[in-house]
């Protein structure tokens, strides 16, 4: 009799830690926890060397507890400031020109997919089209990250450019895209187009049989972007911010 009540309460107190635990661990409040922010009044040593000083922003208008995703605060409050911002079209030259591979706009990405809010990264050749900044890929069905975009078009897209001297911290290049997949099948009328844009950057022949295979077993990917944040350490020379922002514009 006593060993099954002392089986009982230790089970109603494993029980009842668990649940605790879980209710603790799902609790959010509204901008996350507060380690997540800096205290006012700590700065970093190269802070300055990333963001040239505007004396109308204040270390809260970056850092103030509101948010639940890092662009609530310091990278997105880039825009607020009056100083060290670049022109909308020379933040898409800055972009082209980061993304122009060997001439042809095809580079390599890491692709951030997400199903039930499991996340996914792989590694995927996008073409960037110049005139529109909309990214173009083709890639076999049934892979993980297609049936990911097909229940969840958000997407996050990532270039680095790669470097030999690995001083990534100091003097990076870097690309990262947000926005929304489209996935064209062959039956799409925009299909063929799209595919042909992809496939003029690869060094391969492309035959009648070739075509008419991708398209019983391929599809294009199509991701229109709505936000572009490029990181140049060169900008710092020209007294700009290390990060430039550019957001689609409202339609």
């Amino acid at each position: 009799m006593k060993r099954t009540m002392l089986a009982v309460t230790i089970g109603m107190l494993i029980t009842f830690n668990l649940r605790s635990g879980f209710a603790e661990t799902a609790a959010w409040k509204n901008g996350g926890p507060e380690y997540l922010y800096p205290k006012v009044g700590e700065k970093p040593p190269n802070h300055d060397r990333s963001y040239p000083h505007d004396e109308n922003l204040k270390c809260m208008d970056c850092h103030k507890y509101d948010g639940v995703d890092a662009y609530t605060a310091a990278t997105m409050t880039l825009k607020k400031s009056k100083v060290g911002r670049m022109s909308r079209s020379g933040i898409e030259k800055a972009i082209i020109d980061a993304l122009k591979g060997n001439g042809n706009h095809r580079e390599m990405y890491v692709l951030s997919t997400s199903f039930n809010d499991k996340p996914l990264a792989t590694c995927i050749e996008f073409t960037l089209d110049p005139k529109t900044l909309i990214f173009y890929a083709s890639s076999e069905k049934q892979t993980e990250k297609l049936f990911h975009m097909a229940a969840n078009p958000d997407v996050s897209m990532v270039f680095v450019k790669h470097r030999d001297d690995g001083k990534y911290f100091r003097d990076p290049l870097g690309v990262q895209i947000v926005g929304k997949a489209i996935q064209l099948k062959a039956s799409d009328p925009e299909f063929m187009e799209a595919l042909n844009f992809s496939l003029a950057t690869i060094d391969i022949p492309i035959t009648p049989e070739l075509i008419e295979y991708i398209k019983k077993t391929q599809l294009v990917t199509k991701v229109i972007p709505e936000r572009i944040v490029i990181a140049n350490s060169e900008f710092r020379g020209k007294g700009l911010h290390f990060k430039q922002i550019w957001e689609a514009e409202a339609k």
